[in-house]
C-alpha cells in the first residue's frame, strides 16, 4: 500500500509544499533523500539572480503531532502517518526567510489548514508568539458572530466548539465554561490573550476539520486527554534519546576510522631486510 506524506519548505522566501509517495512508511534516511532530491532541483529552478548555487540540505524537520496539538521534532519514522505533513528547515541562511505563514496546497492535494512551524529560538529573539493573531481572532469572532452585533452569546460559543470536536470543558477553559449570557469582542481579546492555542484551533479546524481523528472527541474523559499528552511527550523524549546515541555512535565509528587512515597514511612499515649472517 503507497504511503503519502506532504513535504514542505521554505525556497527563497516563497513557501513549497509537494506530496511525496513511497512504497511504505519510510525510514529518516529514505525521507531525507526523497526530500532532499525534490527540493533540490526546485531550488535550483527558482534560485535567483546573484544568490549562490548550493545544493539543498535538510538540518532538522519537524511534524505536526495531534495529541499534543503543535509541531515537534521529527526523530523517527513512528512519528509519521499516512498523508501527514512533514516541515523541512534548512541551516539558517539570509537567503530564507522561514517566517512562519501558511503552508500552500500540497501538489495533488486538498490545500492544508496547518500553519508551518516556526524555528526555535531563545526567548529574546522570539519576538511576539503569533504575528497575525489579531487576524485569526477577528475572523473567528466574526464567523461566531452571525448577526454583526460585536457580541456572541456562550451557548453559541459552546456550538462552535462542539461543531468542530473542541473541548468545551473546564479544563480546557478554565472558568469561562461556567459562564452564562454574552462575550463582547473586548472579552474575546481578553479570551484570546488566556487561550491563544484555542484560538489556532478554531481558526484552522474549519479549513480542514478532524474529521477523522478522534482524539478530541467531547465524550473523551479529560483524565484520558492529559494522559494521552503525558505518553506522546514521553514517546518524543525516547525518540530524541535513541537520536542523540545512534548519532554519537556514528560520530565515534567516523572518528575512530578517520584515525585508522590518518595512522596508516603517516607510518607506512616497510619489508625487513635479508639478514646476512656474520
Amino acid at each position: 500500500m503507497a504511503f503519502f506524506l506532504d513535504v514542505g519548505t521554505d525556497l527563497f522566501g516563497v513557501k513549497q509544499n509537494t506530496r511525496l509517495e513511497f512504497a511504505s512508511c519510510p525510514n529518516m534516511s529514505e525521507l531525507i533523500i526523497a526530500a532532499e532530491a525534490h527540493f533540490d532541483k526546485e531550488q535550483r529552478i527558482r534560485r535567483p539572480a546573484g544568490v549562490p548555487d548550493v545544493a539543498f540540505k535538510i538540518q532538522t524537520m519537524q511534524v505536526y503531532d495531534d495529541v499534543l496539538l503543535r509541531w515537534v521534532d521529527l526523530y523517527s519514522a513512528t512519528q509519521l502517518r499516512n498523508g501527514g505533513q512533514v516541515w523541512c528547515f534548512q541551516p539558517e541562511s539570509i537567503n530564507h526567510s522561514e517566517a512562519p505563514g501558511s503552508i500552500p496546497p500540497a501538489k495533488y492535494s486538498p490545500e492544508s489548514w496547518l500553519g508551518s512551524p516556526a524555528r526555535a529560538r531563545a526567548v529574546t529573539e522570539a519576538g511576539i508568539r503569533d504575528p497575525v493573531m489579531s487576524e485569526k481572532l477577528r475572523s473567528v469572532f466574526y464567523n461566531i458572530d452571525t448577526t454583526h452585533s460585536r457580541a456572541i452569546t456562550y451557548d453559541a460559543l459552546r456550538d462552535y466548539f462542539l461543531r468542530y470536536d473542541i473541548p468545551y470543558t473546564s479544563a480546557y477553559i478554565g472558568d469561562y465554561y461556567g459562564r452564562t449570557g454574552v462575550m463582547t469582542y473586548d472579552d474575546w481579546v481578553g479570551f484570546a490573550a488566556r487561550y491563544p492555542s484555542i484560538i489556532d484551533s478554531l481558526y484552522y479546524r474549519p479549513r480542514g476539520s478532524y474529521l477523522d481523528r478522534s482524539y478530541y472527541s467531547t465524550a473523551l474523559a479529560e483524565a484520558e486527554l492529559a494522559a494521552a499528552r503525558a505518553k506522546r511527550e514521553s514517546e518524543i523524549r525516547g525518540y530524541y534519546t535513541t537520536y542523540n546515541a545512534e548519532r554519537a555512535r556514528l560520530d565515534s565509528e567516523y572518528r575512530a576510522r578517520q584515525a585508522a587512515r590518518d595512522a596508516a597514511l603517516y607510518y607506512r612499515p616497510y619489508s625487513p631486510r635479508y639478514g646476512y649472517l656474520l
